[in-house]
C-alpha cells in the first residue's frame, strides 16, 4: 500500500490541516506500538505522575490473560489430542511480524524495513476481510507469526474503517469470544471465522461484558461507526480522557464525551421527571444508567492458579470464580474524576466533600505488608490527587485476576505478574510449571537484566509503590521460588462505555427505591442519609 499511499492528510481537533507521511503516521499509532508516552491521568502509588514514560499492553503483564505481549506474540497450543489451535496478542495487532514492535520502544532498536512490509493494512481497511486467514503460520525455517489476508478480493473493497472492520479485534475486550448476536452476527467475525487451519483460541469470560452489537448498544443498532464517536488524527485515535485500564492514548488530552452528539442537557421535555434527571449531570455520568447490565459472560474474578478442563477445543483453562453482571454487583459504582492508579484503580472523591469516601480498601492485603498504613497513605497521597478534578458517579466493571506473583518485586499494593507460557499451561494445566517455563525465554531473561533495569523497571516498579527493580530474583522465579498466585490487594475497575441502552437504563426507583443498588455508605454519605433519599415505595 505505501508504494502509492506515501502521505496522509488529516484535520486536527481545531480544524488545523496537516500533513504527515503516512508510515510514521501509523508507526507511531498506539495501535501499531502497543503503548504511548504520555499519561497525564495515570498515577503512581507513591503519588507521582506515570507520564513521559513508555506503556502500554506491549510492556504491562495483565491478570486479564495471564500473558505478556513481549513473550506470548505468536504461539502454536498442540493439545492432548493433537489439535493445534493459533494463540498470542499479535492477532490483535496489524502487522505480521514474528514478535511484538519492540524497535518502537526499546533503545538502540529500530523498527526493521521487513517489520513495515508485513503490516496488514487491509485488516483495518477492507470491508471484506477474510479472517479465517488471521492464524499463525510457521515459515521455511520454523518461525512462528500471524498470517493476514492480502487477498486482491480484500484489497478491492478498501473503506474508511467502520464499526465491523474495528471489532474484528476489539469485541474480544467488548462482548468477548463466545458471544454472537443473533440480530445481526457481523458484529462478529473474529468469533464466527477461528482460522481453517490452526483455528484460533476462544477465551471464556469476557472483559468488559458490553458486547457492541445492535441487540446491546443503540449506537450499533443506529448504524454508527466507531470514528463517529472516537476523533482521529490518522491513525491516530482519541480514547478520551477518563481511563483506567487501556493505559495507551494517542491523543490524551481529546474528550470523548457522549455531548458531542446529544444535546446538553439531554433528556428533553419539560416534565419533572427530565427536570430530575437532568439535574443529577452535574454528578451522574451518563453510563452509569444507560449500561444497565453486562453480558453473563463477563468475568468478575479470574483465578489463574487453578485450571479446570474444557472438553472443547480440549484445553486446560482459567477458572473465572466469578462471573456477575448485574448493577451494584458486576457493576460497581464510584466516584471518579477520569484519573487511575498504576493497577487501575479509579480515582475520585465524594464532590460533597468530608473525607468519608475511599476507593482503595485492600481487602485482600498480602501477608507480608498487614502492617502496611493504608489509611495514612491514603490520606497523604491520594486524597490530594482525588481533589484534582470534579468527579462524578460512574458505572464500573469490578475485576481481581489471581496469578502468579514475584515476591522480591512485591510490595503493598501489588508486585511483578509472572506471565505463564500459554502452550504448556493450555495443554497441562500446570500454572506452576507454566510459569517456569516461561521464564526461559530470551525476553524474560533481557527483562531481569541491567538493561530493562535502568531504562523502564525501576521507574516502573517506582509507580507501584516499590523501590527499584530486583533483577536478582531471575533464578528464584525460574525455579518456581519466591513466587506465589496472589489477588490484587484491591480490586481493579475497568471503565465501561460501551454497551449503552435506553429501553432498561437505570430508573429513579433503581437508586432511590428499597432496593437500591448503590452503597451510599461506602460511596462517602453519612450514616442516616440513605433514610432520607431512599424512599420503601
Amino acid at each position: 500500500c505505501l508504494g502509492c499511499h506515501e502521505d496522509i492528510v488529516y484535520e486536527d481537533r481545531d480544524g488545523g490541516v496537516h500533513r504527515e507521511g503516512l508510515l510514521a503516521n501509523l508507526t507511531g499509532s498506539a495501535h501499531y506500538r502497543f503503548f504511548t508516552t504520555k499519561h497525564p491521568n495515570v498515577w503512581g502509588f507513591d503519588g507521582k505522575l506515570a507520564d513521559d514514560f513508555a506503556m502500554g499492553k506491549l510492556n504491562r503483564p495483565c491478570p486479564k490473560p495471564g500473558s505478556l505481549a513481549m513473550t506470548a506474540w505468536a504461539e502454536l497450543v498442540v493439545t492432548q489430542a493433537g489439535d493445534t489451535l493459533s494463540e498470542g496478542c499479535g492477532q490483535c495487532h496489524p502487522g505480521g511480524q514474528y514478535q511484538a514492535p519492540l524497535g518502537e520502544m526499546m533503545p538502540l532498536y529500530a523498527t526493521l524495513p521487513r517489520e513495515t512490509d508485513a503490516i496488514d493494512c487491509l485488516i483495518c481497511h477492507a470491508a471484506a476481510y477474510d479472517m479465517d486467514r488471521k492464524q499463525i503460520v510457521r515459515d521455511r525455517n520454523g518461525r512462528l507469526r500471524w498470517g493476514q489476508d492480502r487477498s486482491l478480493e480484500a484489497a478491492l473493497t478498501v473503506t474508511t474503517p467502520a464499526a465491523r472492520t474495528c471489532l474484528r479485534c476489539h469485541q474480544h475486550n467488548f462482548g468477548g469470544d463466545l458471544y454472537v448476536d443473533p440480530v445481526d452476527p457481523s458484529y462478529m467475525q473474529s468469533l464466527r471465522e477461528l482460522g481453517d487451519r490452526w483455528p484460533r483460541l476462544r477465551h471464556p469470560g469476557s472483559k468488559r461484558g458490553t458486547p457492541f452489537s445492535p441487540t446491546w448498544d443503540v449506537h450499533a443498532a443506529a448504524g454508527m461507526s466507531c470514528l463517529d464517536c472516537h476523533f482521529s488524527e490518522g491513525h491516530r485515535v482519541a480514547r478520551g480522557t477518563h481511563t483506567t485500564t487501556l493505559m495507551a492514548n494517542d491523543l490524551p488530552g481529546v474528550e470523548v464525551s457522549c455531548l458531542d452528539c446529544h444535546d446538553d442537557p439531554p433528556h428533553a421535555g419539560g416534565d419533572s421527571v427530565a427536570r430530575a434527571l437532568n439535574g443529577h449531570l452535574a454528578v451522574v455520568a451518563c453510563t452509569t444508567c444507560h449500561i444497565p447490565s453486562l453480558h453473563p459472560d463477563n468475568a468478575t474474578r479470574r483465578d489463574f492458579a487453578t485450571t479446570q478442563w474444557e472438553a472443547e477445543p480440549g484445553i486446560h483453562i482459567y477458572t473465572d470464580v466469578d462471573k456477575r453482571c448485574r448493577p451494584g454487583d458486576g457493576i460497581d459504582y464510584v466516584w471518579w474524576n477520569g484519573d487511575c492508579t498504576f493497577l487501575g484503580n479509579p480515582i475520585g472523591d465524594n464532590p460533597g466533600g468530608g473525607d468519608r469516601y475511599n476507593f482503595y480498601d485492600a481487602a485482600q492485603r498480602w501477608p507480608e505488608f498487614a502492617e502496611f498504613d493504608y489509611a495514612g497513605w491514603y490520606e497523604s497521597v491520594m486524597r490530594p490527587l482525588a481533589a484534582r478534578r470534579p468527579s462524578k458517579l460512574y458505572a464500573m466493571k469490578r475485576f481481581n485476576g489471581r496469578q502468579h506473583i514475584d515476591l522480591r518485586n512485591s510490595g503493598p499494593f501489588g508486585g511483578m505478574f509472572v506471565p505463564y507460557n500459554l502452550p504448556l499451561y493450555y495443554r497441562d494445566g500446570d500454572p506452576d510449571a507454566a510459569a517456569r517455563a516461561e521464564m526461559d525465554k530470551s525476553m524474560m531473561r533481557m527483562m531481569y537484566g541491567w538493561m530493562f533495569r535502568i531504562y523502564m523497571l525501576d521507574r516502573f516498579m517506582s509507580y507501584m509503590g516499590i523501590d527499584g527493580w530486583d533483577t536478582g530474583s531471575y533464578e528464584d522465579v525460574r525455579a518456581g521460588r519466591n513466587v506465589e498466585p496472589r489477588w490484587l490487594p484491591t480490586d481493579a475497575h475497568l471503565e465501561i462505555s460501551h454497551g449503552v441502552r435506553l429501553e432498561g437504563a437505570l430508573m429513579c426507583g433503581d437508586c432511590h427505591g428499597p432496593d437500591t443498588v448503590l452503597d451510599w455508605e461506602r460511596l462517602g454519605y453519612l450514616e442516616g442519609f440513605r433514610d432520607e433519599v431512599v424512599f420503601e415505595e
